[in-house]
């Protein structure tokens, strides 16, 4: 059997390269979506500090992501905010579509940021700090909820690396998704099977891993956020319910 020439198989990489690139709007087309209500553990230097509560649910024609973080303990003494973000968005014929990012406090009704998606126009419409601000929008786009849906494609796809347009306080850069392998969580006293991802953000010094349920490839099992010289913040999942 002949094999390829070196020229032969460094065309063959780039080519799964850009599959890996490009493929990521059409991934997430055909994702099964269930909806869930996980609560998880919040923890910063090995310290429990709060609760969080993440929900995927159906709203109409369209879905949403939603979490509400609570302080807990000696640190519900210093503060009472309860940050609230939510993620609308629709699974069109080949992609999903942002709709509306919310973010702000649960216990006040104005919101400190928004960001609101215009697929025909081509634009993303900020409200952040009160100052307006007009993005323009590429293919696709996600946020850190909607990452959970690529996360599960990627998986379902058997794609182990992608880069893609993310909405971070305001603006749009770029980040990668890497899937890093298997590995074990503990979950309630139960040792469960997780897909393990991490993902790089442009223009920030941290890095998230993502722990995913085996079974269940939109339930984070565990979120950590890493930045150097800092303590990490952890998500562990407390339990969850479904089809709320």
């Amino acid at each position: 059997m002949n094999r390829p020439c070196s020229k032969s198989r460094s065309i063959i990489g780039l080519s799964l390269l850009l599959v890996s690139l490009l493929a990521a709007p059409g991934l997430v087309a055909d994702v099964t979506l269930r909806s869930f209500n996980a609560s998880y553990d919040l923890f910063k230097g090995g310290m429990r500090i709060g609760t969080t509560d993440l929900r995927l649910q159906r709203s109409g024609e369209r879905w949403r992501w939603s979490s509400l973080t609570r302080a807990r303990g000696i640190y519900a003494w210093f503060t009472d905010k309860q940050p609230y973000i939510e993620t609308t968005f629709s699974q069109a014929d080949s992609e999903i579509q942002l709709h509306e990012i919310l973010v702000g406090d649960a216990d006040k009704e104005r919101n400190t940021e928004s960001a609101r998606f215009d697929w025909s126009g081509g634009t993303i419409n900020v409200l952040r700090k009160g100052k307006q601000r007009q993005l323009q929008l590429g293919d696709g786009v996600y946020d850190f909820q909607s990452i959970h849906l690529l996360a599960a494609a990627m998986g379902q796809h058997q794609v182990t690396s992608t880069t893609v347009d993310f909405y971070n306080r305001g603006k749009l850069v770029k980040s990668r998704l890497v899937f890093s392998g298997e590995d074990r969580v503990s979950v309630d006293g139960r040792s469960l099977e997780a897909r393990v991802y991490e993902q790089l953000i442009v223009q920030s010094n941290s890095k998230i891993k993502y722990y995913y349920d085996a079974d269940n490839p939109l339930l984070p099992l565990r979120i950590e956020k890493l930045e150097s010289g800092e303590s990490p913040v952890i998500l562990t999942l407390r339990g969850v319910e479904w089809d709320l």
